[in-house]
């Protein structure tokens, strides 16, 4: 079995170019990601509701009334009570290999299983129910082939993480690098070109006829519910479920968009999708079948979208994943839909998810914290930064108001009150817990 091998860069304690001129060597602690692999059959067992579990490594985050969503990489989805939110209850975990992504409405829940779609009773959010199951909806994520034997083939599920240090000299392969492939077929990736995790959810206010009761998801969602429609996206495909029915969802249409599709974000009568190649907007005004209205490229990057109006945010950031080294907040015109017009580039230090509430520009900036501006010119972002909070790692964020932020990242979940966004106070922490 293949082995992914993930670099952490570590500095030379004596200068480059003595260490170049001594020995060409470099002494690199690594973490080493082996994959982990399931069948269907196992990854469809494997679903449980459990008792309430720790954070290790939170991922996308969804509002539902009262209710916390916290997604637990490619492990399932931890239901906390927010009734109060400096005192977060934890309440249960469900076990869904492979979960990455979920929304929720009129108190089912809708989760990806890998390759499934999941729908769950949350009602008695102590005891939720499994409703029904999609199979196979997210297949070209996983690239599965459906006709195959569902005990054998395997599924990529995540990996088992092994720290080590090693000493490389320049003759090896890759060697200065950002990634390259050694002779054995591993894949190495230098941290020190890559800052920021593989996470895959701003807050994002559903589009609904506010008839039904649907949550909160965040920018970087694949997620999205325009009633009585659950759009869902994998790497190429937009995903169409019916759910006028909440409790019997039932798999509609797949429109291809792009490759490397990877946030959703439902506006009025669009769906702006964010890829690594560009923004896609969608015209849903038949939500059986969206088509695609425009396109506007960018560099290479990982993109989540953020719609205020008549302009579209978004922010581009670098990485192994992403692909790319630029770090950017991008201002689109999108007053001509069907010609989507750059405004202006600011440079940002890794940003990741976006919100905004009324003049309020909240960025996710991975490692480098939290950052908050004043939007009202838009010509002057980056004139306008009111603060910068550094203390934490910041992967996405969802707005409700701007008195509860709600901020996940690397080291937990933070609810924070921006009421005076120069002054911002702390509500809440659920914090990471390290093995």
């Amino acid at each position: 079995m293949k082995k992914i091998l993930f670099f952490a860069f570590v500095i030379c304690l004596l200068p480059l170019g003595g260490c170049l001129k001594d020995d060409c060597t470099s002494h690199q602690t690594f973490v080493r990601l082996d994959p982990i692999y399931k069948t269907a059959v196992a990854i469809r067992a494997e679903f449980a509701i459990g008792s309430p579990s720790e954070l290790r490594n939170p991922g996308k985050i969804y509002v539902f009334e009262k209710y916390l969503l916290i997604n637990e990489i490619n492990e399932g989805i931890h239901i906390f009570d927010n009734s109060n939110p400096a005192n977060p209850i934890n309440l249960s975990f469900i076990t869904i290999s492979g979960n990455r992504d979920m929304a929720v409405k009129e108190s089912v829940l809708y989760a990806d299983n890998a390759i499934d779609l999941l729908a769950i009773d949350i009602k008695d959010v102590a005891a939720p129910k499994l409703l029904k199951r999609i199979n196979n909806v997210f297949n070209k994520s996983f690239g599965w082939n459906s006709s195959a034997d569902a005990n054998s083939q395997p599924i990529l599920v995540g990996y088992n993480e092994t720290t080590q240090t090693q000493v490389l000299d320049c003759s090896q392969d890759g060697f200065g690098q950002g990634s390259f492939i050694d002779r054995n077929g591993g894949i190495w990736r230098n941290l020190a070109f890559d800052a920021v995790s593989s996470q895959g959810s701003g807050g994002v206010a559903p589009a609904s006829s506010g008839k039904a009761s649907i949550g909160v998801g965040g920018s970087q969602s694949r997620f999205g519910i325009v009633d009585p429609y659950l759009y869902a996206i994998d790497q190429t495909d937009l995903h169409v479920i019916y759910i006028d029915d909440p409790k019997n969802p039932k798999e509609g249409k797949s429109v291809q968009v792009a490759w490397n599709v990877e946030t959703l974000f439902p506006y009025k009568d669009k769906l702006f999708i964010g890829a690594q190649s560009g923004m896609y907007i969608m015209d849903n005004k038949n939500p059986e079948a969206p088509t695609l209205l425009s396109t506007f490229s960018h560099a290479q990057a990982c993109d989540p979208v953020y719609v205020d109006d008549e302009v579209a945010y978004i922010t581009l950031r670098d990485g192994t994943k992403c692909q790319t080294f630029d770090n950017e907040l991008d201002i689109v015109d999108i007053k001509n839909i069907t010609a989507p017009r750059l405004i202006k580039k600011y440079p940002m230090q890794n940003p990741h998810g976006l919100s905004i509430v009324d003049k309020l520009l909240f960025i996710c900036e991975g490692k480098y914290g939290f950052k908050i501006f004043d939007k009202s010119n838009i010509n002057t972002i980056d004139k306008n930064l009111i603060s910068h909070l550094t203390s934490f790692h910041a992967y996405d964020v969802i707005a409700l108001n701007a008195k509860l932020l709600l901020v996940v990242g690397e080291d937990g979940l933070m609810q924070l009150d921006a009421s005076d966004p120069k002054s911002v106070k702390t509500i809440s922490v659920i914090p990471v817990i390290k093995n």
